[in-house]
């Protein structure tokens, strides 16, 4: 009903301020289905609202719920680029490595698109690029560019040390001056 469309409504559009007053007098509409039974925080993460997303992790939302055929919140917004969003969930705890109906993992969906640095941190974070889905393709077979697939070819997952260094002083670097 009522309510829960319009919390729907609101994370699809990002707005964060009806999100929080929607929640706050419905703790319970946080997990609220549509008719396709994807929750607000699958509408925020496709979306790529990140604001929404992370308020609703910090809030009850179930972030490892499946939608129409087992769509996680991580590969809706694998699908659109989003890393952002990848971020926050994974910090909630979403496997990089969960699978949806069609055997297809967020690294799949993010190799189909053109955020290459989406790409690099699932693989930082452990996506396979050699699993296989359940056509038999795997990342680099669905690679949209020669870009991303050079980036997956390349990539030998021995960058484990000092990969925390690196995110730091990327983070400092994109700063205002």
């Amino acid at each position: 009903g009522g309510v829960n469309e319009e919390l729907h409504s609101a994370a699809r559009s990002g707005d964060l301020m009806a999100v929080i007053e929607i929640c706050s007098a419905n703790p319970l509409a946080v997990n609220a289905r549509d008719r396709h039974s994807r929750t607000p925080l699958h509408l925020a993460a496709w979306s790529g609202h990140s604001e929404v997303v992370n308020f609703l992790c910090k809030n009850k939302a179930d972030v490892g719920a499946a939608a129409m055929d087992d769509m996680g919140a991580i590969h809706f917004a694998a699908q659109k680029g989003h890393l952002e969003t990848i971020k926050i969930l994974v910090s909630s705890g979403v496997s990089v490595k969960s699978v949806n109906r069609k055997g297809m993992s967020a690294l799949h969906y993010a190799s189909q698109g053109s955020n290459v640095e989406l790409v690099k941190y699932l693989l930082k974070r452990g996506g396979d690029k050699n699993l296989k889905n359940r056509a038999g393709k795997t990342a680099v077979d669905l690679c949209s560019s020669g870009e991303m697939r050079k980036v997956l070819v390349e990539w030998n997952g021995k960058r484990r040390k000092g990969e925390e260094i690196e995110e730091e002083e990327e983070s400092n670097n994109k700063k205002p001056k």
